[in-house]
């Protein structure tokens, strides 16, 4: 496969407006030579996101995610490189031969089949008189247009063969049609549609390629069948690598930093119609391994909201012990009385599934204690004795807080003194509770030459404008280790450029400053920040930019450190820990 140069790169990102696209999914404003707005990949309220149309460039100083507009491209809309590039390529009117950069996909045949299958069921739902049938059951089930145009829904006609007529009188080989599970053979040689009469959920994997579907009946019926019926396991749809909904997901994921995990198609459907727009769902079969870290790609936060069911409860305990494995942040939604999120959102409202998804979760300690108590019975000594085993490897590291505070619960249920069971837990752990008051958690601090090296550099942007653009053009506008320093060097850029417009001088007067700053800021500045009898020169300027890039060095390396923490397997480890040499290599000698 041919490899895109540089020159054709060049040309398509100097002929791309990198506004204009960002514009269309982020609100900006202009401040000087650059905008802002709030970060897509992140939610935030001030905002950290910055777009440099001069060096057509975006970057974030809160999630730190910067690209240009190839980048951009990929990361909101989950294209490949090459996919972003023609992109592009088609809005700048770059007429450019993309095929040969392309690497074939070997199923690339089967996949379009499952498209044309599911254009067919789309269709057949909003073009039919059964889909008026159809589309009516929707509606009372809260589906409206907009949803089925988000989640592609379609129908299945009743017709015997109608999808396979349509398909092979296009040139599609039956045998395709057979291996993607869409039709089946009879016992007279004939061939006949896999759903009919079904509403069709296709199911859509991360690149946004449709790999398999669901039928769900939307009639009754007195044959028996099965309300769901699903394709089977294919070259292009291996259930555990695929979660539903993730193609439509994967930009909320990334913005709101969690993933919402629930147990089949109508309950997405549900939190997406509740505003929880980063929902996925194993449908229905056990979570696997692999869909762990498919998830992990994107977040390191996992919401379960399983049926509330016993199965579901079951269901969300192996759930937990997989996204433990890896590592994840991990908090359980148990709705009342048994209900799924469909159920739970017709008897209340899509605001109040929102609230109970959002606010009322439980940690894996408080979903534990439930489930266990579901299965003691409290008149015997045995049971209250194995429930008291469970609780205590539960809370055996936690703070002192929540061992207190289930020890009380313990007391409580078993009916028996604080003063047993706490006796017990120290009996059972082998250390005293009180160790854990004085347990300190230690925090990784700044070193204090990156601070100080920050608010030295104010004095800079004082004395000239040069220093400012400088700072910019190495690091961004939005960089900043303290907010203040932050604040203080937007109000100096603020009156360089009045300075700029007037036709002044590019010094700012320190008294200019001092009106612009809230008192606060004047504390801070001078106290903190104003050199007292120090001389500025361009030699300590450029020592203090590279302290400045030492500290963005330090803040790579520690995320890799995390990443090398966090890693599901070992040699993801052994990788990761690999470039992170590599990295403090460079910055050993100095190449950054």
């Amino acid at each position: 496969m041919a490899k895109i140069s540089d020159a054709v790169i060049s040309e398509i990102l100097s002929k791309t407006d990198i506004v204009d696209l960002i514009s269309e999914k982020v609100s900006l404003s202009k401040k000087g030579k650059s905008y802002f707005g709030l970060c897509p990949f992140h939610n935030e309220k001030t905002p950290s996101f910055s777009v440099e149309p001069e060096r057509k460039i975006f970057n974030c100083f809160s999630c730190g995610e910067k690209g240009n507009a190839i980048g951009f491209l990929q990361k909101t809309e989950n294209l490949s490189f090459v996919e972003a590039v023609e992109n592009l390529a088609d809005r700048a009117n770059v007429s450019i031969d993309f095929s040969k950069y392309k690497k074939d996909n070997p199923n690339k045949k089967l996949l379009e089949i499952n498209q044309a299958a599911s254009d067919f069921y789309k269709l057949y739902l909003n073009s039919t008189k059964h889909g008026v049938v159809a589309k009516e059951y929707l509606k009372n089930r809260g589906i409206s247009d907009e949803v089925i145009d988000k989640f592609d829904i379609g129908l299945s006609p009743n017709d015997f063969d109608l999808l396979y007529k349509t398909l092979t009188e296009k040139g599609n080989l039956v045998s395709d049609l057979h291996d993607l599970g869409l039709v089946k053979q009879g016992k007279e040689e004939n061939f006949y549609d896999l759903f009919r009469e079904r509403i069709i959920f296709p199911i859509i994997n991360e690149h946004g390629n449709v790999v398999g579907f669901s039928g769900r009946t939307y009639i009754d019926k007195k044959d028996g069948s099965p309300k769901y019926i699903n394709s089977p396991q294919t070259k292009v749809f291996i259930k555990s690598n695929v979660l539903y909904n993730m193609n439509n997901a994967i930009n909320e994921i990334k913005k709101n930093n969690r993933v919402v995990l629930f147990e089949g198609y109508m309950d997405v459907i549900a939190a997406y119609r509740a505003n929880v727009k980063e929902s996925v769902a194993s449908m229905g079969t056990s979570l696997t391994l692999d869909q762990v870290r498919l998830i992990k790609k994107y977040t390191n936060n996992i919401t379960i909201c399983y049926d509330g069911d016993p199965a579901g409860v079951e269901a969300t305990e192996r759930a937990i012990k997989l996204f433990e494995k890896a590592n994840m942040e991990i908090k359980i939604v148990l709705l009342p009385d048994k209900l799924d999120p469909d159920d739970y959102l017709k008897k209340y409202s899509a605001v109040d599934l929102n609230k109970f998804i959002n606010n009322s979760w439980i940690d894996k300690i408080e979903f534990a204690y439930r489930k266990s108590n579901m299965n003691i019975d409290f008149t015997k000594m045995l049971d209250i004795e194995h429930f008291k085993k469970i609780i205590f490897d539960l809370i055996k590291n936690s703070s002192n807080t929540i061992i207190e505070s289930y020890i009380n619960r313990l007391s409580e249920d078993t009916k028996v003194s604080v003063e047993s069971i706490r006796q017990d837990f120290n009996q059972y752990t082998k250390r005293n509770i009180r160790n854990l008051r004085t347990r300190n958690i230690q925090k990784v601090k700044i070193d204090r030459k990156y601070s100080v090296a920050e608010r030295n550099l104010v004095n800079y942007y004082l004395k000239d404008f040069k220093y400012v653009k400088t700072f910019n053009n190495e690091f961004g506008e939005m960089f900043h280790i303290n907010q203040m320093v932050r604040d203080i060097k937007m109000i100096i850029e603020d009156l360089h450029y009045k300075n700029l417009e007037t036709s002044k001088e590019s010094i700012i007067l320190e008294e200019d400053l001092l009106k612009k700053m809230n008192p606060d800021q004047l504390h801070f500045y001078d106290n903190r920040v104003k050199y007292k009898m120090a001389e500025l020169d361009d030699k300590e300027y450029r020592d203090l930019l590279g302290v400045i890039q030492d500290y963005q060095i330090y803040l790579v390396i520690k995320k890799l450190e995390d990443e090398i923490k966090d890693a599901p397997t070992m040699l993801e480890k052994i990788k990761l820990a690999e470039y992170r040499d590599v990295k403090i290599k460079e910055a050993k000698y100095g190449q950054r």
